[in-house]
């Protein structure tokens, strides 16, 4: 996060660079939506200074620092925050490019950061797991109805988890079971409680979530990270749709000749139940 990339180089940064940074620190909600210059004029430095500043914090550019910084600040909003910043601070244009282009940035910016290395993990725990279970409450609904369909193709035991019966379904959960919570910010709180309550039941629990520090973290045997973005008060999960892509194609890599044969056998069945229109593009 770009608050953790300010104080590990604090110290090393010039003092023009420092007293910038310090104001971040002390003042990020009115920080995020200043220009550079009026972040220099605010801090008594240049607006070189400021943008000398990004730089050394990895960012291309002011814009870029300021992009990030606004998203933190997102995170800690509630939904009508959300929008009444999107209402004063948005920009004018092309909405749907304007969208879309937010979250290719993100996602761009997000790049250096990712590895396979998490993902090949909890891909191996889902293929040996005796049966999954996933929870993912409100907007992050969606992430576990898209990711619980696709697995349930290859993997004979995919259950969702109902926020109000959980203890009963950990409780009656089989040995070597997997428990997946998928939540980014605001986190849900049934979501955290359930995987740290699947935890302490000895199970093996996972987390798809923002970043390490994330609550529904602290009790997961493994932890996959991806940001998410934020369109005022809606959470737009575009960045982690591709991750959970990408974690999906690693499941039927694991699972070699038998994906084929059971997306062999699905197509069969689709096409007797005729579930697919036959149609002819012109």
């Amino acid at each position: 996060m770009v608050w953790e990339k300010i104080k590990v180089r604090l110290d090393r940064l010039p003092s023009g660079q420092q007293a910038v940074a310090r104001f971040l620190l002390a003042r990020p909600r009115e920080a995020a939506f200043l220009t550079a210059a009026q972040l220099g004029e605010q801090v008594g430095v240049s607006e070189s200074t400021v943008i000398r500043l990004a730089a050394a914090l990895g960012f291309p550019g002011f814009p870029e620092l300021r992009s990030a910084l606004q998203e933190t600040l997102r995170d800690q909003l509630s939904a009508l925050e959300r929008l009444q910043l999107y209402q004063t601070t948005g920009e004018g244009g092309n909405l749907v490019q304007r969208v879309l282009r937010q979250d290719l940035q993100r996602g761009l910016s997000a790049l250096a950061s990712l590895e396979d290395g998490p993902i090949e993990r909890l891909a191996e725990a889902l293929c040996s797991a005796s049966a999954i279970y996933l929870i993912g409450l409100r907007s992050a609904r969606a992430l576990v109805a898209y990711f619980g369909t696709y697995l349930s193709w290859f993997l004979p035991e995919v259950h969702y988890l109902e926020g109000d019966l959980f203890q009963e379904q950990v409780i009656a959960a089989r040995e070597k079971s997997l428990f997946i919570g998928i939540s980014f910010p605001r986190y849900t709180r049934q979501t955290v409680d359930c995987l740290a309550f699947a935890h302490d039941q000895g199970l093996a629990t996972a987390a798809i979530t923002d970043a390490l520090t994330s609550p529904l973290a602290e009790k997961a045997d493994y932890v996959v990270t991806v940001p998410c973005s934020h369109v005022s008060y809606i959470d737009s999960f575009v960045i982690p749709l591709g991750l959970l892509n990408a974690l999906l194609l690693r499941v039927t890599d694991h699972l070699g000749p038998l994906a084929s044969e059971r997306l062999e056998h699905l197509e069969e069945v689709w096409a007797e139940a005729k579930i697919y229109l036959e149609t002819t593009r012109r």
